[in-house]
């Protein structure tokens, strides 16, 4: 096997896992969203938005990760995962309709891909940032 297919084999195999621990985490997501508000805290306030910032930023990171390809621009991959991240947390609210007590928030959509969007730039950032410090030492090796 040549370098380049290596690298290939080695590449998909990261973005299948990292597809597979998106989905793992949104089923995390919909199993949490299922609990009734009667097994919920009262008071949650803050904490609940910043649970779902957190719970779309780690979803958009992964997703981003699942996604990224030399086929297609980084900054591209990202908006669709951020895209993907958002419908899953409009799809989330839906469902909280369905849940006993439970009620339906724009406002947690908002901070849900508010999350994703942090989580995709800054998945963004640090790949960039790593292609950065590659060409670098390699530039220095020369």
């Amino acid at each position: 096997m040549s370098g380049s297919s290596l690298k290939t084999k080695a590449d998909n195999t990261k973005r299948i896992v990292f597809a597979v621990l998106a989905a793992l985490w949104a089923v995390a997501i919909f199993v949490a969203s299922s609990i009734p508000s009667s097994g919920l805290p009262s008071n949650l306030g803050l904490w609940s938005s910043v649970a779902h910032f957190c719970e779309y930023l780690i979803l958009a990171v992964l997703l981003t990760l699942a996604l990224n390809s030399d086929r297609r621009a980084l900054w591209k991959t990202a908006l669709i995962a951020i895209v993907i991240a958002s419908l899953y947390g409009a799809s989330d609210e839906f469902h909280q309709l369905f849940v006993t007590g439970r009620n339906s928030d724009p406002v947690d959509w908002i901070v849900d891909t508010c999350g994703a969007l942090v989580g995709s730039a800054a998945t963004v950032w640090f790949i960039s940032a790593q292609k950065v410090k590659r060409s670098r030492q390699r530039d220095e090796k020369r």
